[in-house]
């Protein structure tokens, strides 16, 4: 047996760049949460999905749709990856980035798109980096339909205005520009190991 640190798998790595940034990291499931539960009875008619499918991230706590140990370690990684983003934008704007979620644009969309947007730059990376283009398009479907549908409370004025509005992170990933720009270069390598 050779000696030295037991190899990490891609979960491991993002746990530990995470816990860089969040050294009070914690993964509960929202089903373990009475205000979590509480507050997916509220959001139901706008998020009907909240307790389920969605997961929360506030402050060190990243409140999974489920028990953290029953989600795929490469899902949870991917997730983990995304609510760093979060956590980080928390981090650098404290009160502003709770607040925004409630603001509503002239447009009749959210703020909240702003932080989603950037977080979900780390999926489109990720898929790019597993996949190229076909991968890459096959994410941006999936994150198009959650900017337009009931995942978010429709933040997103429809599927078309949010292709166009995700449109230019994409691109950001295809030239490569993303990838070399924080916090996505350190995802990427946590991911890549």
């Amino acid at each position: 047996m050779p000696d030295g640190p037991a190899p990490t798998d891609r979960l491991d790595r993002v746990l530990a760049l995470a816990r860089a940034h969040r050294p009070g990291l914690r993964l509960v499931d929202k089903a373990d949460s009475a205000w979590m539960r509480v507050s997916a009875v509220l959001v139901r008619p706008l998020m009907p999905t909240f307790l389920t499918q969605v997961t929360t991230v506030l402050g060190d706590t990243v409140y999974t749709p489920g028990p953290p140990e029953s989600i795929p370690r490469d899902l949870l990684a991917r997730i983990l990856a995304h609510e760093l983003v979060h956590q980080l934008d928390q981090a650098e704007h404290p009160l502003w980035f709770y607040v925004s979620y409630g603001v509503v644009l002239p447009t009749w969309r959210t703020w909240r798109a702003h932080w989603e947007r950037r977080a979900y730059g780390v999926d489109l990376v990720i898929a790019w980096e597993g996949g190229g283009e076909g991968a890459l398009a096959r994410s941006l479907a999936r994150i198009e339909g959650l900017f337009a549908g009931p995942a978010y409370g429709w933040m997103w004025g429809g599927r078309r205005a949010a292709k166009a509005y995700l449109a230019p992170m994409a691109a950001a990933v295809r030239r490569g520009e993303l990838q070399h720009s924080e916090p996505y270069r350190s995802v990427l390598a946590a991911w890549r190991g």
